[in-house]
Parts: structure tokens; C-alpha cells; sequence
């Protein structure tokens, strides 16, 4: 009798037991690891994009400062040149900057660099970028979150010590 008496107590206990847990309260996502990278060496000095998976819109990209001669230069990888094609574009925000493509890698098969003269324009603009793009004939490629604000600050820096064209 007591056994029969305890079962419909036992049974709520068991199924309070299996009830859901009350959801856990939200928590704010990790900020993305940056995909950027610095490099400086006694020539320069560098920032690589290397994404999670390379596409044809985000390929591997790096912007470099140079000195002797001073000269700001961006590769792209993946794009395939073109003979009748001379010039990259590289935008910061919206503000394009046209780069002569090197005659070395209009031979290669894949890949590309262009260079052009590190202007105050173009610091002043990449100091504060958000998100870089560029374009080379009709191939876009971007748009790019720019690098974090301390990484990109030190590459201007590093860009204003090789020597700013005139």
C-alpha cells in the first residue's frame, strides 16, 4: 500500500527530472582573430591578408612599404594577368589609388604586383581605413575588413619612415 501510495510522487520527481534546462543567457561572440599579419625586415615593411578559405572576391593579399627606392607595392595572388592590362587599383574606403602593375609579374602565370609612390594622400586615407578593395581590368577583389587600428597605425609609420613622394 505504501509502495502504491509513493509511486505517483515518485513519478512527478522523474519528470521534473527530464524538464529542459531554462536557456542560458546570451553571450557576446568572440571578435575574429585577424587575418592579418605584419612583417618588417630591414627593406620595409609589410601587411599579408591570409583568409580562412582563399576565393577568387578574397584571394591572399599584401601591401608593402619600401625603401630605396620608397615605394608602396601590393601583390594579389590568384588574379591571372593580363599584357594589355598595366594598371591595379587599391581603394580604402572607397578611395582608389592606381598602382603600375611590375613588368615581372605580367609574365608569371598567376599572381600579381603593382607599385606606385608612397604618397600623404595615401597614408592619410589608410590611417583610418575600414575595408580594402581594389580592381585590376575586370577582376574585383575585396572588400577586405582592414587590418586592426594599433597594426595598421604602425604600418603608416612604417610607410612614412620610407619616405614620402612629393
Amino acid at each position: 500500500m505504501r509502495i502504491q501510495a509513493l509511486l505517483p510522487v515518485l513519478s512527478l520527481l522523474a519528470l521534473s527530472a527530464c524538464e529542459p534546462a531554462p536557456p542560458a543567457a546570451p553571450q557576446a561572440p568572440e571578435p575574429p582573430a585577424s587575418r592579418w599579419s605584419s612583417i618588417v625586415t630591414g627593406a620595409g615593411m609589410a601587411l599579408s591578408y591570409a583568409p580562412a578559405v582563399p576565393s577568387a572576391q578574397t584571394p591572399p593579399i599584401r601591401l608593402s612599404c619600401a625603401r630605396d627606392p620608397d615605394v608602396f607595392q601590393v601583390a594579389v595572388e590568384q588574379i591571372i594577368p593580363i599584357s594589355s592590362e598595366d594598371r591595379l587599383s587599391v581603394g580604402f574606403d572607397g578611395e582608389p589609388f592606381a598602382l603600375a602593375v611590375t613588368p615581372e609579374s605580367l609574365a608569371g602565370p598567376a599572381g600579381l604586383e603593382a607599385a606606385g609612390p608612397i604618397t600623404q594622400d595615401l597614408l592619410t586615407v589608410m590611417q583610418t581605413a575600414k575595408v580594402i578593395e581594389g580592381s585590376y581590368g575586370a577582376t574585383q577583389f575585396g572588400p577586405y575588413d582592414a587590418p586592426p587600428p594599433a597594426m595598421l597605425a604602425s604600418f603608416v609609420q612604417g610607410c612614412r619612415a620610407a619616405g614620402v613622394s612629393r
